[in-house]
């Protein structure tokens, strides 16, 4: 018989059998798809490193009553590790390699695991290196730990020939764990956020068996799939023309409109005589003559799914299962689990993932809040446009048809946005259309009034702010950098972005400034201190900063996926001290104080999120407040893990390169495949950061552009669309290439 371990599919899933005798050692890879990359070390100090953690496991040793031994050779003169074995699925250690090395030092860490009884053994090899002391490399170590400690945390079984694992009885602050209470409110879709984590960071369930991710991803969507249910199709019923009904009053200051007002108890609320209604979406056309009854049904199945995990708040909770399916990569494969969850409806075993992620779709469309009887009758007493309740119809409360609401309405648009860009699945107009209309009721648009409730960054001013079940003013429930970040991300899911504004110098103002607005407001409060909390300072608030994080990576216009670098407000003087960004701008993501080495106002996302980490790894409690930190902290180290990789639902392309040639002149650039797509759009622009311009497709991992405009002794920078059909997916990094 053969020692070793073989490997076999069986409905999508990892089977590893250990053979008599055969010791077998997984160490984790940086990439996955090179198991040569190497970790990440870095000096802390001139004498001190970065802790790193060497992980590996020894999954020949699962169910076996051997004893073993574990050995650490470091590689770099430093005193071999040496341990006893008592989980098969952890052998790590962690180490400090020498400061004094150098940048570019590289070691070779071997790990040894000897059955003792059978006295057989095997290596495997980890790779260090010591980088500079910069946010790449701390972000780096970040991403490591946290990825292991949702290994280390990860519980396993198996039911029949499938092996399931997951977080849902084993995550931080769950039943006590460290004195931390959690209810463990959202029990199933805690797995779906972990895997995605996994996923986003290029460890997908069709990747290596050498990699013990890939092991962990497979049994994590085979526990998550259980959380799933079937239902039949869903009546849905628009009662109103969008069109006509979204809309703003003019001021006289372009740009700056305001919400229509009420003249007394019973009256509808309107434009002043001195104003104009400025509609945001006239040309919809998708419910002209209401009602307008829609039976959604991308695939034509005849049902919905949607996520039955216990929180009894579905539409919070599919989301983030929509997104970890999209970010397998693998549409075509095959539920291996999901037989129901309890209760008297199906579950989605023997289903596609496209199909699964496509009904989850159609159950979000026909779960829309459609009515609103205030837009259709002018004597409806005390209406008041966004007037803190949650009938302004086209968002989404907690349960099906049941109202709007600014925390849920997101995980229904980041659902949705997964589908449709990273699977090419159907999104119908209307929803968007509808989805429009109340991101205009919820945002405030008002300059000079103050917010109820304790909003001390506001100081008279939520323009561009969005409220809970209605603009801030009367909807403070949850802070507003939870909702309004949220509205940004239902306004990519309406291709709703940045407009025109003669403050950033365009020709003219365009008169929808909602996107611009949005983002001012949460650019004006961004560096505000974190020690403040969430209610008053954006980076306080792991929620908020995810929703923002996806409205910066996902913005579009009308449909093109164009991701933001530079964050940017209206108001000038905010954002001072660094003078290599444009003007009222500041890297969202990768920002450096003074006090981390750079220049800007403050950190940006990836260095907040780095100093926020506990030392074993996991991030929690930057949360709302202590009441609420049992509902939403056990997510933040998927959160944030999502964050660091600057990705939303898939991981893309981290490998473009370029080369300029002076010969035409034309640059060559080159770049990885991406799981899952059918092509790729080129991007260029003459300024770091963009925006840019397309410049071509190809169906090739390789571009050469020829095209008119290049100019020898200039530098362009190149990012790189992964396609499904026409719709980007992600973006790529960007490359900087210079024509000699």
């Amino acid at each position: 018989m053969r020692r070793g371990f073989w490997r076999s599919i069986l409905t999508g899933m990892l089977v590893v059998t250990p053979m008599f005798g055969a010791v077998t050692v997984l160490t984790v890879p940086w990439d996955p798809t090179n198991p040569l990359s190497p970790h990440t070390a870095y000096p802390i100090s001139a004498v001190t490193e970065v802790t790193v953690v060497l992980a590996a496991t020894v999954p020949s040793a699962v169910g076996s009553g051997d004893a073993f031994m574990v050995n650490w050779h470091f590689g770099d003169g430093s005193p071999d590790a040496n341990f006893a074995l008592t989980n098969p699925y952890d052998i790590s250690t962690t180490h400090q390699y020498p400061a004094s090395a150098g940048v570019g030092t590289a070691w070779t860490a071997v790990v040894t695991v000897t059955d003792t009884t059978a006295n057989t053994s095997g290596t495997a090899n980890y790779y260090v290196t010591q980088q500079k002391n910069n946010l790449s490399s701390r972000v780096n170590v970040a991403i490591d730990n946290g990825l292991w400690y949702m290994h280390q945390t990860m519980w396993r079984d198996s039911v029949g020939p499938v092996q399931r694992g997951g977080w849902d009885t084993q995550i931080h602050g769950c039943n006590n764990v460290a004195g931390l209470a959690y209810d463990c409110t959202y029990p199933g879709v805690i797995n779906a956020s972990n895997v995605q984590a996994f996923e986003v960071s290029g460890h997908l369930p069709s990747g290596p068996a050498a990699d013990p991710y890939t092991e962990d991803v497979q049994r994590g969507l085979a526990r998550m799939l259980q959380f799933l249910a079937i239902q039949g199709n869903i009546a849905q019923t628009y009662h109103y023309n969008p069109a006509a009904v979204n809309y703003a009053c003019s001021t006289a200051t372009p740009g700056a409109n305001v919400n229509p007002v009420n003249t007394g108890s019973n009256a509808y609320p309107f434009c002043p005589p001195a104003s104009s209604q400025v509609f945001y979406n006239a040309g919809a056309t998708s419910c002209l003559t209401p009602p307008c009854s829609v039976t959604f049904d991308g695939n034509s199945n005849g049902q919905v799914i949607f996520s039955s995990d216990g929180s009894g708040e579905p539409i919070y909770t599919t989301g983030p299962f929509i997104d970890a399916l999209v970010a397998s990569g693998t549409p075509n494969a095959v539920a291996p689990t999901g037989a129901g969850p309890s209760g008297p409806l199906p579950g989605v075993l023997g289903q596609t993932y496209k199909n699964i992620v496509q009904d989850m779709m159609d159950w979000y469309s026909a779960c829309q809040y459609g009515d609103d009887l205030d837009l259709g009758n002018p004597g409806h007493s005390n209406y008041v446009r966004g007037g803190g309740y949650s009938g302004s119809g086209g968002g989404w409360l907690y349960n099906c048809q049941q109202g709007d609401d600014n925390s849920t309405s997101q995980w229904a648009a980041i659902g949705l946005i997964g589908g449709f860009r990273g699977f090419n699945l159907v999104l119908p107009q209307i929803v968007k259309d509808f989805n429009n209309v109340w991101v205009t009721n919820s945002q405030g648009n008002a300059s000079g009034r103050n917010p109820i409730g304790p909003d001390p960054w506001s100081a008279g001013d939520d323009n561009g702010s969005a409220g809970y079940r209605g603009d801030i003013y009367n909807s403070n429930a949850w802070g507003s950098f939870a909702t309004s970040p949220s509205a940004m991300v239902q306004m990519t899911l309406d291709g709703i972005g940045r407009g025109r504004n003669a403050v950033f110098g365009d020709a003219a103002t365009d008169p929808d400034q909602r996107f611009n607005n949005a983002e001012t407001y949460y650019a004006d409060n961004f560096c505000n201190d974190p020690n403040t909390g969430a209610y008053a300072a954006p980076r306080a608030y792991t929620y908020g900063m995810f929703s923002f994080t996806k409205s910066m990576l996902l913005h579009n216009l009308n449909g093109p996926l164009a991701p933001i670098q530079f964050m940017r407000t209206l108001t000038p003087g905010v954002f001072t001290g660094n003078p290599s960004v444009p003007p009222d701008t500041l890297d969202w993501y990768s920002a450096l104080s003074p006090a981390n080495g750079g220049l800007d106002a403050c950190d940006g996302v990836a260095q907040t999120l780095v100093g926020f980490q506990s030392p074993d790894g996991h991030w929690y409690g930057h949360d709302y407040d202590q009441g609420y930190q049992g509902g939403q902290s056990p997510f933040e180290t998927s959160w944030s893990l999502i964050m660091l990789k600057k990705t939303v639902f898939v991981s893309c392309i981290s490998n473009l390169t370029g080369r300029g040639s002076p010969s035409g002149p034309l640059t060559n650039l080159a770049w990885g495949a991406q799981t899952n797509a059918t092509g790729y759009a080129v991007l260029r622009s003459s300024t770091d950061g963009g925006p840019y311009s397309q410049v071509g497709t190809t169906n090739l991992t390789a571009y050469r552009d020829t095209n008119s405009g290049l100019l020898a002794h200039h530098t362009y920078f190149y990012v790189v669309q992964p396609l499904q059909g026409t719709t980007g997916i992600c973006q790529s990094n960007q490359a900087k290439v210079v024509i000699p």
